[in-house]
């Protein structure tokens, strides 16, 4: 039965030709854009929530002021910033097994007369460098890695040694000049997917703070419990700490405590809203192609209406003429749902793919059975819906009428 009423329906559309094609055309707009949306945001969401699961879940951020900007762009205006005590506040606690600071700052290099825009961040060279590296994806690919004597020695990114920043390599025993100071090569990362790690000089925390001019600067403190400790509960242990330490009431902090789990939940929020509200904006195409299958099959009653006056005179029924156009119009909508959604999935994959060029971030597009069967029903849903009046003023006229009809 559905077989045959999918083959009329095709057989119905074929015959209206480029109609039929002009009816899709605002279900394909409003598939394409809700798939491709989607099919990037999965595919982020996949990619960051990795990211954390390789860098530790156990990780714990100290970051000054309230919220995760500190860890994005920390020693900005308004941030009282983190201090020596504080980190000596959170070593202390005594469920932390390992504590360090870090700084993350911008400055202008030289290298073989070429000038370009390089981050520097700044490490303990202490027992926490290891923590503290492993957290952050950083790892030594060729050469060694910083040691307690080293002043102005560090480590390039893998942008840095590959010759995207400037036009030359970065090779080991290189110097790259920042702040009329030469900075020695003694080693080369791997890449670490973050591009703005990629492209940084990696150094001494003391060595960045005299760059900088500013030596008792800390931008966040990375954390790890000790073992068999639950990191949320390390986390309000820091915080008792640091509350106490600068003699402030909850409430009143100045700093934020986080969590992996936090940062993760708090990045997928800030993009699950984004999605939501571009969904509201694209549903406006899916309304509009809603109104063409609804404006096309009220023609095509019109014109068919001597054929459903012959087929209600042999014995067809309300609810089978009502079936014949509810299943048409639901066609309509999954022909434009089919058609956007493989447009939708290629525009992702594409979009992805400069990225993972460009960009340098290893990002995949999303393809999952239930994004594709999402798209795929709500599109022949929404044809048929669009159909129903049509089709129900189809299936209330009357023989004998009908067939008068010219």
């Amino acid at each position: 039965m559905i077989f045959d009423l999918f083959k009329l329906s095709v057989k119905n559309l074929t015959r209206r030709g480029k109609r039929s094609w002009l009816t899709v055309l605002g279900v394909i707009i409003g598939i394409t854009a809700i798939v491709a949306l989607f099919s990037l945001s999965q595919g982020l969401e996949q990619s960051v929530t990795q990211e954390f699961e390789d860098l530790g879940v156990n990780t714990i951020y100290v970051l000054p002021g309230s919220g995760i900007g500190g860890l994005v762009q920390p020693g900005v205006e308004g941030n009282q910033g983190l201090s020596d005590s504080d980190l000596e506040a959170v070593r202390n606690v005594r469920t932390v097994g390992e504590a360090g600071p870090m700084i993350y700052a911008q400055a202008l290099g030289e290298f073989r007369d070429e000038q370009q825009r390089v981050p520097l961040i700044g490490v303990p060279t202490d027992s926490s460098q290891e923590m503290i590296m492993r957290t952050n994806g950083l790892e030594v690919d060729t050469g060694r890695s910083i040691r307690s004597q080293d002043t102005f020695s560090g480590l390039a990114g893998s942008n840095l040694a590959s010759g995207d920043i400037f036009e030359r390599e970065v090779g080991l025993r290189d110097q790259i000049r920042i702040e009329d100071t030469d900075i020695r090569v003694v080693g080369l990362m791997e890449s670490s997917g973050d591009p703005e790690y990629d492209r940084s000089l990696v150094l001494p925390i003391d060595s960045v703070r005299e760059l900088t001019g500013d030596e008792d600067r800390t931008d966040y403190i990375v954390a790890e419990p000790s073992p068999g400790q639950d990191p949320n509960s390390v986390a309000e242990d820091i915080k008792s700490d640091l509350r106490q330490e600068r003699g402030v009431q909850e409430g009143e902090e100045s700093f934020t405590v986080s969590t992996a789990d936090d940062l993760l939940e708090s990045s997928l929020g800030i993009l699950n809203t984004v999605q939501y509200v571009v969904i509201g904006i694209v549903s406006i195409a899916l309304f509009v192609g809603g109104l063409g299958i609804m404006n096309t099959m009220y023609m095509s009653v019109s014109e068919r209406t001597k054929e459903i006056g012959i087929m209600k005179a042999i014995g067809a029924t309300e609810n089978q003429i009502l079936s014949i156009y509810l299943f048409e119009s639901g066609v309509l909508g999954l022909l434009g749902g089919a058609i956007g959604t493989a447009v939708g999935l290629g525009i992702s994959e594409v979009a992805f793919y400069f990225i993972r060029e460009y960009a340098s971030i290893s990002l995949y597009a999303s393809k999952s059975p239930s994004l594709i069967g999402t798209a795929l029903c709500l599109s022949f849903v929404l044809g048929a819906v669009s159909g129903y009046l049509p089709a129900r003023k189809a299936a209330k006229l009357q023989p004998v009428e009908a067939i008068r009809q010219e």
